[in-house]
């Protein structure tokens, strides 16, 4: 997005770089701040020289992401074995609510996804809820021997 009239903490930057360095720059979508290419952009139409394809690629690069997050990453098999290991524990509260519900942020969007595919986050909700209930079952258990 391009923004004349909002400032950011990269346009000092900016301005110090020839237009050479600019025009490599805003094709590097992945390695710079979004922050930082809005800058590089506004710099670049302000004297004018903003490539025509910036906004198709930039389109692109958003529905590729999207496609990627909106699968999410499978978790690793160790990682659930330890975490039924751990339901008798905090192990197993902590793996299956990091499978549950971790997000992570689009780059470019700034819309959430779930961190972990479909399949991982069922197994993650079973390992948490059943690590929830071990755990709630023990302490009604430790405060009924109390009495």
């Amino acid at each position: 997005m391009i923004s004349n009239t909002m400032t950011n903490k990269f346009q000092p930057i900016v301005l110090e770089k020839s237009n050479a360095e600019l025009l490599t720059m805003v094709y590097q979508f992945a390695e710079w701040d979004p922050e930082m290419l809005d800058a590089v952009e506004t710099e670049l139409q302000k004297r004018n020289l903003l490539p025509d394809d910036i906004a198709v690629r930039k389109q692109q690069l958003i529905a590729s992401e999207d496609t990627e997050l909106s699968q999410g990453e499978q978790a690793s098999m160790a990682g659930q074995i330890f975490g039924w290991l751990g339901v008798l524990g905090l192990i197993g509260l902590i793996i299956g609510y990091s499978y549950t519900f971790s997000k992570v942020r689009s780059k470019y969007t700034q819309k959430e996804y779930y961190k972990y595919d479909k399949d991982s986050r069922d197994n993650g909700r079973h390992i948490f809820y059943t690590s929830l209930a071990v755990f709630i079952f023990s302490m009604l258990y430790i405060f009924a021997r109390l009495q």
